[in-house]
């Protein structure tokens, strides 16, 4: 799932391989706006964080895609290529949305520059362990373990060393502009900054955390468990909690103040972040 930034537009990918779009400018009626397709099925979605209509998509049979969409055109194949000889699991933005990754689960990774089309760089940034998640620091690729590691690559060098975030294992992990922000079995979250410098240890979720998402602010963090969400602030306060069909959260992103949430079935559930009510 994507949410753009403005909460304007959500990309869901169904098990089918097909991408729907959803106009969620009114999120009490959100709409399908289109559906995207490409090589095999796409697996992942990322809105471009400095053009507004330019998603970037992968394929479970390595290729990777660039898209236009304006609001007010059908969606257009603005750029494409074979990004990986195997099944991706992650896509995402580099350099300011100048370049485009895409990587596998166990951190075989490709980065391309969009408007040239040339490969920047290919290696295999985790090492063969298994990626949790994946983000970017300026030029850099990220990647998150769920053995609680993170280590940066720029695609012009070789793969920095590891850094040690937690001993624990992680179930969730997301981003805010300024945080990275993991959640363990126990419902902990543990916050840390542009540095990998652990800031904050936030404990009022106090249940396995299967999914999560941060406000851009990072003062509010929503955890999804076996069947609830919980919004907790940074100083452990628990805002609200609502109940929440496990089948419906198997992801979830916070674009102004919504919370989207996406599983079975495919509509997506539109949240209120400052109430946890639904639209």
């Amino acid at each position: 799932m994507a949410f753009r930034p403005d909460a304007g537009r959500l990309a869901i990918s169904a098990p089918s391989g097909e991408l729907t779009l959803w106009n969620t400018a009114d999120p009490a009626r959100p709409k399908a706006a289109g559906r995207l397709r490409q090589g095999r099925g796409i697996v992942a979605a990322a809105w471009n964080p400095a053009v507004t209509d330019m998603l970037a998509t992968t394929s479970s049979d390595g290729s990777g895609a660039v898209w236009w969409l304006r609001d007010d055109r059908p969606p257009e194949l603005f750029a494409s290529w074979a990004a990986l000889p195997e099944r991706p699991r992650h896509v995402g933005w580099v350099a300011g949305g100048a370049w485009v990754f895409s990587m596998t689960a166990n951190g075989a990774t490709s980065v391309w520059d969009v408007r040239s089309g040339a490969c920047v760089g290919r290696v295999n940034v985790s090492g063969g362990r298994r990626v949790l998640a994946a983000h970017y620091r300026g030029e850099e690729v990220v990647v998150i373990t769920d053995s609680g590691w993170a280590r940066l690559w720029h695609p012009r060098r070789q793969p920095g060393e590891w850094i040690s975030l937690t001993a624990r294992p992680v179930s969730a992990c997301a981003w805010s502009a300024s945080l990275l922000v993991l959640a363990g079995p126990d419902g902990r979250l543990d916050c840390f900054d542009a540095d990998f410098q652990q800031v904050d240890a936030v404990s009022g979720a106090r249940e396995h955390t299967r999914a999560l998402a941060c406000s851009d602010d990072s003062r509010l963090f929503v955890a999804f468990g076996e069947d609830r969400a919980v919004a907790v602030g940074r100083d452990g306060a628990v805002r609200w909690k609502i109940p929440l069909d496990p089948a419906a959260t198997r992801s979830a992103q916070i674009a102004g103040d919504l919370v989207a949430v996406s599983g079975r079935p495919l509509r997506p559930t539109l949240l209120a972040l400052a109430t946890g009510e639904a639209h």
